[in-house]
């Protein structure tokens, strides 16, 4: 009898560690989740930088102008075309962002449709659209 009731006890315990094991798992996956998310939102805040130095390069020649320092045409447009590549280079990290933020849900099992990203896309193309109109047709 005290047998019976030690494999009992060994029984339920077994029990509970891989009920504690699961919760475990869910914990790690979702940390995953968001480590993945957080990623994603550093990618998109690089792009922004990349972006923002981008126009700042293109903006160069009026600072120039303005301080009335001599500096050949040559650099002036060499810096500009940097800066029109970096600008255009934003855009290009946010695509291979959501590319890789999708994978990596999918690899996790994770592909029912939630798109959380969509906010932040939204606003990025917004800014996007917004700073092209800016350099390229004003």
């Amino acid at each position: 009898m005290t047998e019976k009731s030690g494999d009992d006890i060994r029984t339920e315990l077994a029990r509970e560690r891989n009920a504690l094991a699961r919760e475990r798992n869910d914990l790690a996956v979702n940390r995953t989740r968001l480590a993945n998310r957080r990623t994603f939102l550093a990618w998109c805040r690089t792009a922004l930088a990349f972006m923002t130095f981008g126009f700042l390069l293109e903006k160069v020649d009026s600072f120039v102008a303005y301080q009335k320092i001599d500096v050949p045409a040559r650099v002036l447009t060499e810096l500009g075309l940097l800066g029109k590549f970096a600008f255009v280079g934003g855009p290009v990290l946010v695509l291979f962002a959501g590319w890789r933020y999708y994978r990596l849900e999918k690899e996790l099992g994770f592909d029912s449709g939630d798109l959380y990203v969509v906010p932040e896309l939204i606003l990025f193309g917004v800014i996007m659209a917004s700073a092209v109109i800016y350099l390229f047709f004003l």
